[in-house]
């Protein structure tokens, strides 16, 4: 193919060139100037028509002048969504690669599958692929309020909707519940699904959701929440960056709430 896109990663970090304005990926020209440094290197898909590999180099490397190693969530914004989205999955898939080169199984070197995104172990047989975890969001609605929470990791002032990893034999209802009871002690119902969201950071698959709110008095989640409240849709916080589901929840719970109380006003 006469040209590629190279997503070209040392560790977590994205190779760009060096503008702060408008970043570029380099093209299958730069292979030649990174071919001893390469630890592993898969196709992940098509942008524009154009092939797109993602390529993890080694420690020692560095970069050649104008081009520089940053974070993906630099890039939200900067990038188009379907650009950030193949780049997610590329980090995904070289982060798997990178730790799963042995059998969980019996710990012999694993190989890969010539035809599937998977490594085979050629002793015991075993396959490993690429890992996935689910993670459940929740937006709790009380008229026309929403409670959103912020995690001590957050952006400072930035709250975001209820979420949490499901856990061995919840169906996603039963995560939901959970945590939403766990981190902010609150009992919610009318779970209505809202869409999903592959999210490299590391492995997740965000699935969203809207629940409306039936009791309870808000207790944050030691070390998990920082705070919790209810937020007025007039009168929201900093919120996520639109790139994320999150945002997009938020977004479009409001959007329907403003709807429903214009309607019956």
């Amino acid at each position: 193919m006469a040209n590629q896109l190279l997503f070209i990663f040392q560790g977590n970090q994205l190779l760009v060139t060096n503008s702060e304005s408008s970043p570029a990926l380099p093209n299958k020209s730069f292979i030649d100037l990174i071919k001893s440094v390469i630890l592993r290197d898969h196709q992940v898909g098509f942008y524009e028509h154009v092939l797109c590999r993602a390529i993890e180099v080694s420690e020692d490397y560095t970069p050649s002048a104008g081009y520089r190693f940053t974070g993906l969530r630099t890039l939200f914004g900067v990038f188009d969504e379907q650009l950030i989205s193949l780049i997610g999955r590329a980090l995904q898939i070289v982060e798997w690669d990178r730790s799963h080169q042995y059998c969980p199984k019996c710990g012999n070197e694993n190989t890969r599958h010539e035809h599937e995104l998977a490594k085979v172990c050629p002793s015991c047989s075993y396959r490993s692929y690429p890992r996935i975890s689910p993670v459940v969001m929740g937006l709790i609605v009380r008229d026309t309020e929403i409670l959103l929470a912020r995690s001590p990791h957050f952006a400072p002032g930035m709250y975001s909707a209820i979420a949490g990893f499901c856990e061995v034999g919840e169906s996603l209802e039963m995560a939901l519940h959970r945590e939403i009871k766990e981190e902010v002690n609150v009992s919610v119902d009318s779970i209505q699904y809202y869409t999903s969201q592959s999210w490299p950071f590391p492995h997740s698959l965000m699935v969203a959701f809207t629940c409306r709110y039936v009791s309870g008095i808000i207790i944050p989640q030691p070390e998990e929440i920082e705070d919790a409240k209810w937020f007025s849709i007039d009168a929201l916080p900093l919120l996520p960056h639109p790139v994320s589901v999150a945002r997009k929840l938020i977004d479009f719970t409001v959007a329907n709430i403003k709807a429903r109380y214009h309607a019956l006003h």
